[in-house]
């Protein structure tokens, strides 16, 4: 194509060449030409609402009617694109009016490479045009009054332009459409594609758009998709309230038919933790164990197999659903098992705290939800743990925004796993193990069941190499707190360098008392570190089996060290205060707080050895988790009222519950 010529058609400039010489010379060589993205004069001319060109083109060059660009667009696309409401109305009626040319039907159903045809492109510019909405709206209505099954063909996208009307928001368009299309006698409902548009007023939540289809064409609420949901399947899978509402004010029996999965709505509400649809939908039967799927699952067992502890605790408050706690479905599974399966640990909690839930029911293949989650999930985390393991030995997979959204979400899962596995085991040992251990004589020691194999050689040395710095570490701060033991030098020597007489007073007997206590936790912190770092020594030497012994003896034994360290911090700040003096007496008070505090920690540092030693490993998790839930708010709770001298020791407390709560689930 030209320059020159496509100049002109962009201009609109009929007396220039060639369109001054249209009828007066064959001039189809030149008009049978394309710009470099395809578009015929026609195109540029029609794009640009140049009215008298598109039509002397047109009219001597009808072929160019139904010609598309490299995007596939006709003029006709370009036309209503530009909202040109005259030049369509030419390109429609110069199609229809002369003959051995495209049919208006082909032309208004012509579509471009996305699939769209001129009535798409119209909807598509309503949302964005503000100025010009009036002419958008009339484009729509002459294409629809040309042609009303055009309304019915969906583009790529899966859209027709009936849900585009609704998506838009125009209740002129959606009207003018809904009264152009043919009653349902005609086949309305076999020629609409895709999605059936009151599941898209449903989704855009429009409920002024569900009231013009309700009156305007109402049998487009009876439509279903192709999962066979009903409006009312659709409005409570989202939440939508205000929907659910007038969809059961048109038809109450909606709420009482299933999919073709076999789910009712208040199934769907109850998946998606939508607890106001739950409470309008539940008041619909009088019964809600009368409500069960294909799987034989109720209510509660949806909303605790989805982990919507939210909607559980809705349905336990409503009244007659005492029968929905401890019902089975065909798996013989309660809610407690599938909430222990998909490691829902707020469920769990919440069923636990209920009277009626019990947690000790078996299945059809004679497990408990403690059973299921030991078979089940452990088992498979020993299998993912496995192929990590080999992904990072190969050193195939490269670390990225994505690798750490994984991650990520692994942590969060494994947080959940720990979470769960914590409450059904104390559940199991402590709260209920009488009557487990009726149903379950041949029960496993928890001691038999690790939560990953065998550690690989590299990996037990990287761990031996992370214990032998916290060990230096420790060492290294024990070594300095002897070498400044907290004494009051203006008493230890007068300035003449002698010796001050000795006192025998409460006071200096007090001051005494805490200096040999921090001396003993000093010197037993060192030791301990030292016989600690000697023994990972040790491990370096030995085979697999044998290290891993190694290194959770040791790591007792930096349990212990850090737990004296703490203590020596405490008596090393009490030793302080007394020598400050009563100037600071709110710090006192707290300081005897802190003492409370380091002796409960103490005491259950000594419980965790305890249980470690008799193979209770998930004990020992529970109490770490309680120690680093306990210190963190206390740190921050110091550090905003900014009592420096306390956040030294309570840091030290924080960091050690911390790591020996990670160490714990690693080894």
């Amino acid at each position: 194509m030209e320059p020159s010529h496509f100049e002109a058609a962009l201009e609109g400039d009929i007396n220039k060449f060639p369109f001054c010489d249209i009828g007066r010379e064959d001039l189809s060589e030149i008009f049978i030409q394309v710009s470099p993205s395809g578009n015929s004069l026609l195109h540029v001319a029609s794009s640009s609402g140049h009215q008298d060109m598109t039509q002397l083109i047109a009219r001597n060059f009808p072929f160019l009617i139904a010609k598309k660009n490299s995007e596939g667009n006709t003029a006709l696309h370009l036309a209503v694109r530009a909202q040109k409401l005259n030049t369509v109305r030419i390109l429609v009626d110069l199609a229809q009016q002369i003959p051995n040319t495209t049919s208006t039907e082909t032309l208004l159903t012509m579509k471009n490479d996305e699939g769209s045809t001129a009535l798409h492109e119209a909807l598509l510019a309503v949302p964005a045009s503000k100025k010009n909405v009036n002419i958008l709206v009339d484009v729509v209505c002459y294409l629809v009054l040309k042609d009303p099954n055009v309304t019915c063909h969906q583009n790529n996208a899966g859209k027709t332009p009936l849900c585009m009307a609704i998506e838009s928001g125009n209740k002129d368009i959606l009207d003018y459409i809904l009264n152009a299309l043919p009653d349902q006698g005609n086949g309305l409902v076999q020629r609409l594609e895709g999605k059936p548009p009151v599941h898209v007023a449903i989704e855009h939540r429009k409920l002024d758009m569900l009231r013009i289809i309700k009156e305007q064409k109402e049998e487009l609420l009876l439509l279903r998709d192709e999962e066979g949901n009903t409006p009312l399947h659709f409005a409570a899978d989202i939440g939508f309230i205000e929907g659910v509402r007038y969809l059961i004010e048109i038809k109450s029996n909606w709420a009482f038919e299933r999919n073709n999965k076999g789910v009712y709505p208040l199934h769907l509400a109850c998946e998606n933790g939508h607890v106001q649809v739950t409470k309008e939908l539940f008041r619909r039967w009088p019964d809600p164990t009368e409500l069960l799927c294909d799987k034989g699952q109720s209510i509660l067992h949806v909303a605790a197999k989805s982990g919507k502890d939210n909607v559980v605790r809705c349905i336990l408050k409503e009244k007659g659903t005492d029968k929905l706690v401890n019902k089975m479905d065909k798996n013989g599974n309660t809610p407690f098992h599938l909430a222990a399966l998909h490691c829902h640990s707020m469920v769990l909690f919440t069923l636990l705290c209920d009277k009626r839930s019990k947690a000790d029911l078996v299945n059809c293949q004679g497990l408990t939800a403690y059973d299921i989650f030991k078979s089940n999930i452990l088992t498979k985390d020993q299998q993912i743990d496995g192929n990590d393991r080999n992904i990072k030995a190969s050193g195939a997979v490269e670390e990225n925004s994505v690798d750490v959204g994984l991650k990520t979400s692994k942590k969060l899962e494994k947080f959940q796993m720990m979470m769960t596995y914590s409450m059904l085991y104390m559940s199991h040992e402590f709260f209920r193990c009488g009557q487990t251990k009726r149903h379950h004589q041949n029960s496993t020691p928890m001691s038999q069941f690790k939560i990953k194999p065998p550690t690989p050689k590299q990996e037990l040395n990287n761990t031996i190499n992370y214990l032998f710095v916290v060990a230096a570490l420790v060492v290294g701060a024990a070594f300095a707190g002897a070498l400044q033991i907290p004494f009051d030098d203006a008493n230890s020597t007068d300035n003449a360098g002698t010796a001050p007489a000795s006192s025998a007073s409460d006071r200096d007997f007090s001051n005494k008392g805490y200096l040999g206590s921090f001396l003993f936790n000093n010197v037993i912190t060192m030791n301990l570190s030292i016989t600690a770092s000697f023994i990972l020594f040790l491990a370096l030497l030995l085979d697999t089996n044998l290290a891993t012994k190694l290194v959770s003896i040791s790591l007792l034994l930096l349990e212990l060290a850090l737990t004296f360290l703490g203590s020596a911090f405490f008596y090393a700040i009490e030793l302080r205060m007394q020598i400050i003096g009563n100037q600071w007496s709110l710090l006192s008070y707290m300081i005897m707080i802190i003492g409370i505090f380091q002796q409960i920690q103490n005491g259950l540092v000594v419980i965790s050895i305890v249980a470690f030693t008799m193979g209770r490993e998930a004990l020992v998790i529970i109490i770490y988790f309680v120690l680093f839930c306990f210190y963190f708010p206390l740190y921050r709770l110091c550090s905003m009222i900014s009592f420096t001298l306390l956040k030294a020791p309570i840091r030290v407390l924080l960091y050690a519950s911390l790591f020996l709560f990670l160490v714990y689930l690693v080894i």
